[in-house]
């Protein structure tokens, strides 16, 4: 599916039971569950420049019999997400790689986070929107490149995390779904609470309401 451009992406950390965790306190990344990563300053967000999706496919094994191609054996996808940010909210992104607050500074603990992930683009022709849900995932971060700042530049840095999908109940077991925003029955509502599980409360029937209206 041919997109343009990446409007956005949205995050969630998850519980046992696969559902969003409502609130900061409790662990979530949002009183709401869901959190977007925008372009805001004020929430420490400078949005992200790339979500590479890679292992949509599981690789073909060709099966010879008789001197022959005869089959072929199709092994299930194994998909990951690099996604690069300008930056992304100092709390949230520790939140999300798994990492606690301690007198003052984050450190890795031996406990896995799963969350949930959603990149949103749109197709050219009609220009709606296509979203890249993964319902179940880790997040992980390999490595930072701090550098120096020289008398005539200022040396930024962007932020890498990889996503690593995982199969999903709320799916079938399948580790991804692509939504159209032009498909029959599509609801911005029902596709939220599927990826996040239904204590979201970042979108309700309400807000999916107004944003169709304005589509």
């Amino acid at each position: 599916m041919a997109v343009v451009g990446l409007q956005t992406t949205y995050v969630g950390i998850k519980d046992e039971d696969g559902n969003v965790i409502v609130g900061v306190d409790k662990g979530g990344v949002s009183e709401t569950g869901v959190y977007e990563i925008d372009t805001s300053k004020k929430k420490g967000n400078l949005g992200a420049t790339t979500a590479n999706i890679t292992g949509l496919s599981g690789t073909l094994t060709k099966v010879y019999g008789n001197d022959a191609l005869v089959d072929v054996s199709n092994p299930p996808s194994a998909p990951s997400v690099a996604l690069t940010y300008n930056q992304v909210n100092v709390a949230v992104k520790q939140a999300l790689l798994g990492r606690k607050l301690v007198n003052g500074g984050y450190v890795d603990t031996d406990d896995t986070i799963e969350s949930a992930l959603i990149v949103k683009s749109h197709d050219e022709i009609e220009n709606k929107a296509i979203y890249f849900a993964f319902p179940r995932g880790v997040f992980n971060e390999t490595q930072q490149n701090v550098q120096s700042n020289t008398d005539t530049a200022q040396t930024r840095e962007t932020e890498q995390m990889t996503f690593t999908a995982l199969a999903s109940s709320a799916l079938g077991n399948k580790t991804f779904k692509i939504y159209y925003e032009g498909a029959q029955n599509f609801s911005l509502k029902k596709m939220f609470d599927e990826v996040f599980g239904s204590t979201q409360k970042f979108i309700t029937a309400e807000a999916s309401n107004v944003a169709g209206s304005h589509q």
